[in-house]
Formats: structure tokens, C-alpha cells, sequence
């Protein structure tokens, strides 16, 4: 294990690494990533309320969520007004746009006809359409 340390310590260095840590409990230091992880919970506080969730229900929830987010709209790709790509944190993570199957919106279906795929689908609705208001409420 030393050993492995020893190297890693010497390739940082080589490398030139420097590490910044935000100081525990001050995500004001965390700038605009920080402001993302903050809008993601409260809108999940919002939408999901008192719900109950297993972990993989949850987990489900927070990679569509997670999928949204890193979708949104960072800058046009072109400067023609009929092309609508646009650059996303999805190019910066896998090289190309995070996309998704259309799903129907279920945002307006009472809950006790939802099954439990639904009701997850149901809250990344929720979520989506609330964060995109506030989204380019905020930016415009």
C-alpha cells in the first residue's frame, strides 16, 4: 500500500497537481456546481415530499434527474436560429448529448393509478418542469 502512495505522490508531483478543498460546511465556496446540487435538492424536497422510496427507486430517480440536468442548454452550437443543438455538460462528460426516450407526461394523473415506474417518471417530471422555470427564470 506505501508503495502505491509513494508513486501517486511522486506522479502528482511530476504532474503538477494542486488540490483546493472546500472548507466543511461552506458550499458557498463551491460556486455554480454548488448552486446546481442545491436547486437538485430542493426540488426533490418539493416534488417528493413525504414519499417513500427503496434505495434502487431513489437511485432511479436521481439518474434521470441526473440525465436532465446534464441535457440543459449551455450555448448554442451554430449561430443559424433553426438549429437547436447546443452545447451541454453532457458533451463535457461523455462527448456527445445525454438523450432520453419522450416519455408521456404523467404529471396530471393522480398518483393511485400510477405504478411505481410511473410515479418515478411522475417526480422527474416534477422536478424537470419546476427546475426549467426557475432555469431560464434566472437567466433571462
Amino acid at each position: 500500500m506505501s508503495n502505491c502512495v509513494s508513486n501517486l505522490s511522486k506522479f502528482l508531483c511530476e504532474e503538477r497537481v494542486e488540490w483546493s478543498f472546500i472548507p466543511p460546511r461552506a458550499p458557498n465556496h463551491g460556486g455554480l456546481w454548488e448552486a446546481g446540487v442545491k436547486a437538485v435538492k430542493y426540488h426533490l424536497r418539493r416534488v417528493m415530499g413525504n414519499l417513500r422510496f427503496t434505495y434502487e427507486e431513489f437511485l432511479t430517480i436521481l439518474n434521470q434527474i441526473e440525465g436532465v440536468l446534464n441535457s440543459r442548454p449551455l450555448y448554442p452550437l451554430s449561430c443559424d436560429p433553426g438549429d437547436f443543438d447546443a452545447l451541454t455538460p453532457g458533451h463535457f462528460l461523455v462527448g456527445r448529448p445525454i438523450t432520453a426516450i419522450a416519455e408521456p407526461s404523467l404529471t396530471e394523473v393522480s398518483d393511485n393509478r400510477l405504478k411505481v415506474w410511473q410515479k418515478q417518471t411522475k417526480i422527474v417530471q416534477h422536478i424537470w418542469k419546476r427546475w426549467s422555470n426557475n432555469y431560464t427564470a434566472q437567466n433571462n
